[in-house]
């Protein structure tokens, strides 16, 4: 009985020691891919929305969004607002973080979810703002918009 709990107690220890450094290796490839995504946001997010620009969202979608808002659909939406809108005039950030998620069929998922501020011409506004990490490339899977202004 006295080898039945050394092993298993040897057993634990190994285990609690995989997951103390698995934790530490996640810690450390977190904090890199939060500033990297959050880079990629604060970059590409302005150039977006300083004039309403279709292509650069065009530019940098994922197919996942272009399958559930094509291009017809993002055009009318980013008329909409711009004109309830207007021109960017102040971006203020992003705040968000990345997440690194195991998928059995689809191996390592890495996606990020930023919300930020903007004041616009014509009424402030947040963005919610969800971009998934293929091979070295950052793509936006979502883009939301939301303002006291944009509503009827």
């Amino acid at each position: 009985m006295k080898k039945f709990f050394t092993i298993l107690g040897g057993i634990f220890a190994v285990l609690i020691f995989v997951i103390v450094v698995a934790f530490f290796i996640l810690n450390h490839f977190g904090t890199g891919l939060d500033e990297e995504s959050k880079s990629y946001v604060d970059s590409n997010l302005p150039k977006i929305i300083t004039n309403w620009n279709v292509n650069e969202l065009l530019n940098r979608a994922s197919p996942e969004l272009m399958k559930v808002a094509p291009k017809e659909k993002i055009e009318k939406l980013f008329n909409a607002f711009s004109e309830r809108l207007g021109p960017l005039k102040e971006y203020k950030g992003s705040n968000g973080q990345a997440n690194m998620t195991l998928i059995t069929q689809k191996g390592k998922v890495i996606t990020a979810t930023y919300i930020a501020e903007a004041i616009f011409e014509k009424a402030p506004a947040t963005i919610q703002f969800r971009i998934i990490k293929r091979g070295n490339n950052w793509q936006i899977l979502e883009f939301r918009v939301n303002s006291d202004a944009l509503i009827p």
